[in-house]
């Protein structure tokens, strides 16, 4: 892909633009109107295109989205990817929403949008984003949009090295062949910088989590602690998502049951749910039983993290 400069865009294009590069790595409130009257974001919607643009301007990745994002995996370089959900689920013809369009124009012509990410705060605070900083949609594929971040670093003028599977011309045709290798090299880029951070971060948490569950599975009530793991409820994005409240201990084949979406806590009830294929199977015992939870409320699930569980363990069914 070649290089842009955002003074080859107009002008109030690349000045709101620019507003997310300068402050790429910050943590913001939400980004209401600016002084001068332009906004930088939608409350209504995840993708912002603002009236008489041709392209997006932002994306907003939101913690209780009903959409399943990718998760931002960061290089070694500090260039990032990761997938973005399009808006509705019409997976025959995406472009029927017309910010969909507008993220499918910024493909064509290699406009990149500002990119923000909510992060967690304690209750009763007010919502806060980081704000990721610029990235480029590549294609869409399979109702995702997919997105190289350029790393803080670059500056106007250059670009990562984006490789496009679906062809030179950046066109969203391409074959089955061509998504598959760039999805799978995805995938290896994430297994591979998951695999560092279990390394650096999951010992101490698998620790807290078992000191606050004494040892047992909040499930199965099982006290083997070599087979005891410590599940992220929503998924792991750092240190600061190794929050005992983003956590359950859980025996190793019920965690991957977890991230399977064959078994999940009713976030009302606090009770267990089970897909229809383990409710055929030995598992059978565990739906409706109530999950064990720690004496001191702070290290209790959240009621959010449980609904963001819960909401992909419906949308499998």
């Amino acid at each position: 892909m070649g290089d842009f400069d955002l003074g080859e865009l107009p002008l109030e294009q690349s000045r709101l633009l620019s507003w997310f590069r300068e402050r790429t790595g910050t943590v913001t409130r939400y980004p209401d109107q600016l002084d001068d009257g332009a906004f930088l974001v939608s409350r209504p919607k995840g993708i912002y295109k603002p009236a008489g643009w041709d392209h997006a301007l932002s994306i907003r990745s939101n913690l209780d989205s009903p959409y399943k994002d990718g998760e931002i995996t960061y290089r070694s370089d500090n260039t990032w990817f990761f997938s973005y959900h399009q808006e509705g689920t019409d997976l025959q013809q995406p472009e029927s929403e017309y910010t969909n369009r507008a993220l499918l124009r910024c493909i064509e012509d290699r406009v990149p949008v500002g990119v923000l990410r909510e992060v967690e705060v304690p209750k009763g605070q007010p919502v806060q984003y980081q704000v990721v900083g610029l990235a480029v949609p590549t294609k869409w594929h399979a109702g995702y949009f997919y997105f190289e971040g350029f790393s803080p670093s670059v500056t106007e003028g250059s670009s990562p090295n984006i490789e496009v599977a679906d062809g030179s011309d950046g066109s969203t045709s391409g074959s089955a062949e061509d998504f598959q290798d760039y999805d799978d090299t995805l995938d290896a880029r994430v297994r591979t910088l998951r695999a560092i951070a279990a390394r650096q971060g999951q010992a101490s948490f698998r620790r807290a989590l078992l000191g606050v569950y004494s040892s047992t599975c909040a499930v199965t009530g099982t006290r083997v602690e070599a087979v005891l793991e410590a599940a992220h409820l929503r998924p792991y994005r750092g240190n600061h998502t190794n929050t005992l409240s983003n956590g359950l201990l859980l025996r190793a084949d019920i965690h991957t049951l977890m991230d399977l979406q064959h078994i999940a806590i009713n976030p009302e009830s606090r009770t267990v749910a089970l897909s229809p294929q383990l409710l055929a199977s030995g598992y059978r015992v565990l739906q409706g039983r109530p999950v064990s939870e720690p004496v001191e409320s702070s290290a209790r699930p959240a009621t959010a993290s449980l609904h963001w569980v819960w909401t992909s363990f419906l949308a499998r069914l």
